[in-house]
């Protein structure tokens, strides 16, 4: 029997194009630095070499975070079950929770690269309350926790940008 196209997509978009598949430990981790290099990579291409305006840039990873999530919801609810809510290889939610402060912080290499870390420190050990997010139903709690994460993330690595004068690279 055939795997449905709808399952077959979800499959894909969920694991970050099976990156939740790798065989190495820590799927969520390499859809964060994946989403990191991929970040920079744009921003890169799109700012520098195409000099595209940094406000459009800005207003087009808005746009894509904010068609991330519902795809993110339509794609995890397809790709968990009631015996296993949350399962290893859907990453998508990592992508989504380390695109938040990528999009909203200067673009400085080291600030993001600082945000990688804060952003896995956040949704390994989950403080509250991204902990009592995680415990909504379905893909509200897969994805709500990396949301949150992805938010406080912007907040702590805002803050250190502005009281620490982090290098520039």
């Amino acid at each position: 029997m055939q795997p449905s196209k709808t399952n077959s997509f979800s499959k894909i978009i969920s694991s970050v194009f099976y990156v939740g598949y790798f065989p190495l430990r820590g799927g969520g981790s390499w859809a964060a630095l994946l989403c990191l290099v991929y970040f920079i990579l744009f921003r890169l291409f799109l700012v520098d070499f195409l000099n595209i305006a940094e406000n459009l840039f800005f207003i087009l990873n808005v746009l894509l975070l904010f068609l991330h999530v519902p795809l993110s919801i339509f794609t995890i609810n397809r790709s968990i079950s009631e015996k296993d809510p949350d399962p290893h290889h859907v990453v998508i939610d990592e992508w989504v929770g380390m695109y938040i402060p990528l999009v909203f912080l200067e673009f400085n290499l080291f600030a993001l690269v600082l945000g990688f870390f804060i952003f896995r420190f956040f949704d390994i050990f989950k403080p509250y309350p991204i902990n009592k997010i995680e415990d909504l139903p379905g893909s509200y709690g897969v994805l709500g926790d990396d949301v949150v994460a992805g938010i406080f993330t912007f907040i702590f690595v805002f803050i250190i940008q502005n009281f620490i004068d982090l290098p520039i690279i």
